[in-house]
């Protein structure tokens, strides 16, 4: 009897262990993404996110786990509902004052303590 009480214990551990989610979309943490090249807001960028990487994945625009098209008149975009973890932002948008389309992204952990708050991140781009 002891033995089957320690093993339904482990077992108790082992879920509640793997259920503890960390990175996505389930959480509180807002990221409040800012495009720029050269120090100048790019407006309407799109933004891609991947899930528990700090590094780029091999195409950004196709292997993302969430996607948000910025709103042609705003110079940031929200990512939100965020759980702690790692996360690697990569924008996409357009520099009117070159007339050339810009490209880059930055690596973004949330931790623990940040959990719940809203994070401002400049996003470098480059043509």
């Amino acid at each position: 009897m002891k033995k089957i009480s320690v093993v339904i214990i482990l077992a108790l551990v082992c879920v509640g262990i793997n259920s503890c989610d960390k990175d996505g979309l389930k959480g509180d943490a807002t990221i409040v993404a800012f495009p720029q090249h050269h120090g100048k807001d790019i407006f309407g960028a799109t933004i891609y996110v991947k899930f528990k990487t700090k590094d780029l994945p091999a195409n950004p625009t196709t292997n993302y786990d969430l996607k948000i098209v910025g709103d042609p008149e705003e110079e940031h975009i929200h990512i939100k509902g965020l759980l702690w973890g790692d996360y690697y932002l990569y924008a996409v948008g357009y520099d009117s004052t070159i007339n050339l389309p810009v490209v880059g992204g930055i690596a973004v952990p949330i931790t623990w303590d940040k959990r719940q708050t809203e994070i401002d991140i400049n996003v470098p781009v480059s043509e």
